[in-house]
């Protein structure tokens, strides 16, 4: 759990030592207090236009703090970078009084550094927000931050030895030691992994609850279902539940999405089918609503600048229009000497330009014909050669035979403008593939995709499994008629299962193997995986394979 800078903490001017008195600045407060971001958004943009014109630095930076502060609450990190940088311009970092604003905006870079994973960025940011508080609860957010940056570092120790001091320091009444105690537990917890958390996670659990603090209770559900979630599926799914109905209550779509996630691993079929409708959905409405904050954030600026330069452009005109015709027949003469002198080296020099330019295209296309002729003809001419060869040979070719060859062929030919050398982890190609065939028509859902699951697993092999997928995705597409579709990998005793379900219209009765599951079967004798088709009672198609 991150300590972020209120927005109420970065003092008004009702509390400094300005005189200027802004009434869009403290108006939009009020629409904080009533968490409504967009128009809180437009009154502190207006407010930093008075400030502007008022020669006010301060009220201007601390406009922009805000205004961070609030696209980094409604996930725009990049936004919110941007418009602390813009503040920093504004704020004097050797006048005191300047230092409050100075140390929210600071950690705001921080914050949403740490949510863009830039993680040595968002430590650089929190040191230098500590030298400019002298505040006790400050520093203590400040690192209750920096910890959480080790620990998403994986440097856990770090992390914890953080956690202990600042849990000693506040004591078990404070109103933050439950904050704390759920964020030093998950530390030690991913430490030492035969370490339990769980007694402390209820005793956060416990303390929230009488302090009435819904998002720490919120927080503590999501470390319980995540302990358990390998442990007891019982344990998990209720402290899920628990979790989607918080989140729901305090109307936070990314737990609401967290705990849904933990059930469709978790559920059968038909629990897990209903929990990802619900997730999908709720995921469509989050980046809708966060495109829309974006959009309309971007929208206030922009016709904010627009009017600003609208204006500026009027008075220049204004002030120039006396002496606008004197200096127009000069600049028209001067304009024409020295566009006829630019356009003759111009027009030399683009000439050139022009004649290298085609050369050289020339020159690669045909490397790349030559290139391409080539890998055609080793793959594509050499496999029809084969078939004539057999046609020509062999009186009774087996039509399946034929088939296959062709298949094969097929397969190469596709593959022919692919580049084999891949750096990237398996489990990214994984969800590349996968990508490719999620759509508006066909959601699909991967679970378990994990770097681990794969690490025991040689290229060759590797190979053969990304063939066995993608079949499974082509033969979907193809034949299922499927709009949703799952993936789940997963491990347990030493064992090793993918398993594949979908809403389509499942196996015919008297199904046949084709090339396409033919095939499937035979890379799987090779990787000796057991095969198993399951009926699924919603309906559909699912297949488990074990290995």
């Amino acid at each position: 759990m991150l300590f972020s800078c209120s927005e109420k903490e970065v003092p008004n001017h009702k509390n400094s030592a300005k005189k200027h008195k802004n009434p869009y600045y403290e108006k939009a407060f009020v629409f904080l207090d009533k968490n409504e971001q967009d128009s809180a958004f437009y009154y502190l943009n207006k407010g930093k236009d008075l400030f502007t014109k008022l020669d006010d630095s301060l009220g201007i930076g601390k406009s922009y703090v805000n205004m961070a502060i609030i696209q980094e609450t409604t996930g725009d990190n990049f936004g919110s970078i941007e418009s602390s940088i813009t503040a920093s311009k504004f704020l004097k970092e050797n006048d005191t009084t300047h230092y409050q604003s100075v140390f929210c905006n600071y950690n705001n870079l921080g914050v949403a550094s740490n949510n863009l994973k830039n993680y040595k960025d968002a430590k650089r940011f929190y040191d230098k927000a500590l030298l400019f508080t002298k505040d006790p609860i400050d520093k203590m957010s400040l690192a209750n931050n920096i910890a959480i940056v080790y620990h998403n570092e994986k440097q856990y120790g770090k992390a914890v030895e953080i956690y202990q001091k600042l849990i000693d320091s506040v004591g078990l009444k404070s109103e933050f030691y439950p904050k704390l105690l759920l964020n030093f537990s998950r530390s030690k917890w991913f430490e030492n992994p035969n370490y339990s958390p769980v007694q402390n996670y209820l005793k956060a659990e416990l303390l929230s609850e009488s302090l009435q603090d819904d998002w720490t209770k919120d927080a503590a559900y999501a470390y319980l279902s995540a302990y358990y979630l390998n442990k007891n599926k019982d344990s998990a799914k209720l402290y899920s539940e628990k979790m989607l109905s918080l989140a729901k209550d305090l109307k936070y779509p990314i737990d609401q999405l967290e705990a849904l996630q933990n059930l469709i691993r978790i559920s059968d079929a038909p629990h897990s089918q209903n929990y990802f409708e619900n997730y999908s959905r709720i995921q469509d409405s989050l980046t809708n609503a966060q495109n829309k904050a974006k959009n309309q954030f971007a929208l206030i600026r922009f016709e904010s600048e627009k009017a600003k330069a609208e204006n500026l452009i009027w008075q220049q005109e204004h002030e120039e229009h006396e002496h606008q015709v004197e200096r127009q027949k000069l600049i028209i003469w001067g304009i024409i000497i020295i566009t006829s002198i630019l356009s003759f080296f111009i027009f030399i020099w683009i000439k050139r330009r022009r004649r290298r330019l085609i050369l050289e295209a020339n020159n690669k296309l045909q490397e790349q014909r030559l290139d391409f002729s080539k890998r055609v003809h080793d793959v594509v001419a050499n496999g029809i050669y084969e078939v004539m060869t057999t046609l020509e040979n062999q009186n009774d070719v087996p039509k399946e035979k034929l088939l296959d060859k062709l298949e094969l062929m097929y397969e190469k030919s596709r593959d022919l403008s692919y580049d084999k050398v891949s750096t990237q982890d398996f489990n990214e190609k994984i969800f590349g593939l996968v990508s490719s065939f999620d759509n508006e028509n066909i959601k699909i859902i991967i679970i378990g995709n994990e770097i681990d699951f794969w690490s025991n697993v040689s290229e060759n092999e590797k190979e053969e499994w990304f063939q066995i997928l993608r079949e499974l995705l082509v033969n979907m597409k193809k034949h299922s008629q499927a709009t949703q579709v799952i993936l789940k990998f997963s491990k347990e005793n030493g064992k090793s299962e993918i398993l594949y379900s979908d809403n389509g219209v499942g196996l015919a009765e008297n199904f046949q193997e084709k090339n396409g599951f033919a095939n499937i079967k035979s890379r799987l004798v090779e990787l000796k995986a057991e095969l198993m088709i399951e009926k699924s009672p919603s309906g559909g198609l699912k297949l488990s394979i074990k290995y």
